[in-house]
Formats: C-alpha cells, structure tokens, sequence
C-alpha cells in the first residue's frame, strides 16, 4: 500500500467534551439521576484535579470519577435503556460539529478517545460518521454492575454526606510544587474517608473496576496503540483535547512535532499544546487540520502567522472549498488562533478558561 502511494499518512484524534459537546454527559446522567448529583460530580472531581495535578500522585483512586459515579447513578436506577435514551435526548452539540467530524473521518482516519460512557458516543459517532471501531470510550453495561438494597442505602446516605461538602476554587499550577490549602486538604481526607473507604468491600468493586477504566492515562496509552496499528508516526497526529484528562496524550503529540491543538481549553490543555482556538465552532479545526495534512507542523505556524482575510484569501491551501467555507463563516473576525510558546502561555491560557466558562453547559 505503501509503495502504491495509498497508505495512510496522517491520523486525527479528539475528544468528545468541549470540541464535539458542549454538555459533558457524564455529569448530566448524574444531575438526572442522583440527588443534587451535579454536586456530587463536581466534589469527586475536585478530587481528581487535587490529587493527580496539584499532588501529582495516583492513590489508585485518582483520575477515574466517571467509574466512582457509576455505583450512585445505580442507586439512583438507571439502566442501559434509559441511559441510552436520556444521553440521545440531552447532549447539546457544539456548532457545525459533526460536519466537521464527518469532512475530517473522509479526509483521513478519525477516531474519539472519550472518558464518556459508550450510551452517549454512539449517538455522537452515528451523527458524524464515525464508526464504533474508532470511538475509545468506557463501554460498559449498567444493567451488569449489581448494587444490592442495603449498598444501594449506603450509597444515597454517602452522597448525602458528599454534596454538602465545601468546594474552593483555589488554582493550582501544574509547573508550581505546593501544599494543598486546608480546605483542599479536608475535602481529599473527606472523600477518602467517607467514599473510598466505604466503598470498597461492596460486592460490585471488582465488577466495577474492570468495566470502567478509560482516564488520563489510557488516553496517552490509546495514541500510542493507534499509532502502532495503523503504522502513522506521532509525529504525523493531530490531536485535539481540552480537559484536564486529555493533557497526556496532547503532550506526547507536541513533543513529536504534531499538531497538538487545545481547543477552548483549561490550564492543562493550553499546556499541552502548539497551537490554542478560541472559538466556539470547530471549523478552524478542519481548516489547520488540512494544513497540517498538505504540509505538516511548520505549514501551520506559517499560516497562523497570517492569519488575517486578505493572507488566508490568497494562500494556498489543500481545499479552497474549505478555505472559502471558513471566511465565509467569519466575515468580519476570525477565531482567535495562536501558536502556543512560552512567552504567551498564561496569557493565552487566561483567555481560553474565560471564553470556555460562557460557552460550556
């Protein structure tokens, strides 16, 4: 295939929240399912952010909140079917998204790492062309995670106890070393204490653990075997994250000279990557995405060093249909796009935190 000129020379990967989604469907089934479930998400979360980024320590339990959801949502009496339903009805899809997804899946082979749950990826992957084989998600059945009656008290009683627990937004810098502030240190012990240690003898642990698994981690491990499979150095990647989970595999992308693009990112995104968008439609995407394809990495930071009407209208480009589509979508002012280096990552990375807060449900 190769020497045919047919083999697959570039690869592109993203994930689901924030590029494709604006809704993070885990959170939501949570809202939907347990009581005062979206606080619940946002504490079991805080503790992923506190032990993996601002400790920089996996205690075994970090890194993984969509598997500790998964015993409320059970509680609360969810099952595949309505799971299913409920995912297919409440997720809200960013602007042009899946037509994007699907002019990307023609150009060149398209996968979705996600930490979501398969109920909502289908529907996402069958809107935009993407078949189940190249979606990494958490694929697992409810209807198979047993949680008995008195398991089922425990768990709705520990939630209780968890939802009233104190949140604060202090930040931490990945590059800076600090003891967590006494707030952030009681909610770890807090979780620790009244969840984990809890938990862990309930007869579904071990059903549990070996059904939901997909964190940061095994994102960077998926980019890995995707390379290895279809024979694309990473070199030759794009990849797309904007979350805390996605910054391992965005990292190993940028070392390698891919495109490593943060797509309305936080912190952990914006430092992953070469290049940051901040804009709401995914179309500057395809459009850098092209680029990379036709000419690779420094092909892009050329073209974001013109990155105004007049340069874009008269350069050329792997597919003036899309070239002419993009300036057509903004007439007057084009997305925010910067080739991200040190001398602009806080300012940068401020800009990309503030434009996510008002456009994420």
């Amino acid at each position: 295939m190769a020497e045919l000129g047919l083999a697959e020379e570039t690869q592109f990967i993203c994930s689901d929240h924030g590029f494709i989604t604006r809704s993070n469907p885990v959170r939501d089934l949570c809202a939907r399912y347990v009581r005062s479930g979206g606080r619940l998400y946002d504490v079991l979360s805080r503790y992923d952010t506190l032990a993996i980024y601002a400790l920089g320590k996996d205690t075994g339990n970090a890194g993984l909140v969509n598997r500790w959801v998964v015993p409320f949502l059970k509680a609360g009496g969810i099952t595949d079917g309505a799971a299913y339903e409920f995912c297919r009805q409440a997720t809200t899809m960013m602007p042009d998204s899946q037509k994007v997804m699907r002019y990307l899946s023609a150009q060149m082979p398209t996968f979705i790492s996600s930490e979501s749950y398969e109920h909502s990826l289908l529907s996402i992957g069958a809107g935009s062309d993407i078949p189940l084989s190249n979606i990494s998600c958490n694929m697992f059945s409810f209807d198979s995670i047993k949680v008995g009656r008195q398991d089922a008290r425990v768990l709705r009683s520990i939630a209780d106890k968890l939802v009233n627990a104190r949140l604060y937004e202090e930040h931490y810098s990945i590059t800076e070393s600090r003891y967590l502030n006494k707030y952030d240190s009681k909610l770890m012990d807090f979780v620790d204490d009244e969840f984990f240690k809890k938990i862990e003898k309930m007869d579904f642990m071990d059903e549990l653990k070996k059904s939901v698994s997909i964190a940061g981690n095994e994102k960077a491990y998926a980019v890995l075997e995707l390379c290895r499979k279809k024979e694309i150095e990473m070199g030759s990647t794009i990849i797309v994250g904007c979350d805390d989970s996605d910054y391992p595999a965005m990292d190993l992308v940028r070392d390698s000279d891919g495109l490593s693009i943060s797509f309305n990112g936080n912190e952990y995104a914006v430092r992953g990557s070469n290049v940051a968008i901040i804009d709401e439609n995914p179309i500057t995407v395809a459009l850098l995405s092209m680029e990379f394809y036709n000419g690779g990495i420094e092909s892009v930071y050329e073209m974001i060093e013109h990155w105004n009407h007049d340069d874009l209208k008269s350069r050329p480009c792997a597919d003036r249909n899309l070239m002419n589509s993009f300036l057509a979508q903004f007439p007057k002012k084009l997305p925010d796009v910067y080739r991200v280096d040190d001398d602009n990552l806080k300012s940068v990375t401020e800009a990309s935190i503030a434009y996510r807060k008002r456009i994420l449900l």
